[in-house]
């Protein structure tokens, strides 16, 4: 198990971009009263066809030529010891959405404390994709969009100003 959710979004995103996604929505709900902790992923890449998507939870299944893919069965694992269930929809040519859900609550919920870093991360490790977060706590809401800057250097005051922002609007809804 990663002992971050941030982490399990950042390895299927590094999957979307793999798969030729340009465009990448990434959704966290996080609600103590309903208890409730989700997160989708959806690109516009390849998508996967219906076997495809069906042995996707398998760790015995890969598409990657290293032959690893242990990413989404861990994280379905993660989901079901907590109360949830992981959820993956795709068309071919189309794209795909990975849906996680989580008992907020549960004592062996992993945390989501890293999703700033991990957004910076991804942004600045792939420019040339169009990125749209946004997170919801306890009915608070922070959106962030960034478009793609393919072919431009980031400056340090522009990863500076960047991480200072994602960080700013998380703690204003009550993230850390």
């Amino acid at each position: 198990m990663m002992e971050d959710l941030s982490l399990h979004i950042l390895d299927i995103v590094e999957n979307a971009v793999a798969a030729g996604a340009t465009r990448v929505l990434i959704a966290v709900n996080e609600n103590e009263k309903r208890d409730i902790l989700a997160f989708r992923v959806t690109d516009n890449g390849r998508g996967m066809s219906r076997e495809e998507r069906e042995r996707a939870l398998d760790p015995f299944f890969t598409t990657k030529r290293k032959r690893t893919g242990l990413g989404l069965p861990l994280l379905a694992q993660a989901a079901e010891v907590c109360g949830g269930r992981v959820i993956i929809e795709s068309v071919p040519r189309k794209g795909t959405r990975v849906t996680a859900r989580f008992r907020f609550g549960h004592i062996d919920r992993p945390p989501l404390t890293k999703m700033a870093e991990t957004m910076m991360t991804l942004f600045f490790g792939h420019p040339e994709v169009e990125f749209r977060y946004r997170q919801t706590h306890n009915g608070l809401r922070f959106s962030y969009f960034r478009s793609a800057i393919a072919g431009r250097a980031a400056a340090s005051a522009e990863i500076a100003a960047l991480r200072d922002s994602l960080r700013t609007g998380l703690k204003k809804i009550g993230v850390s």
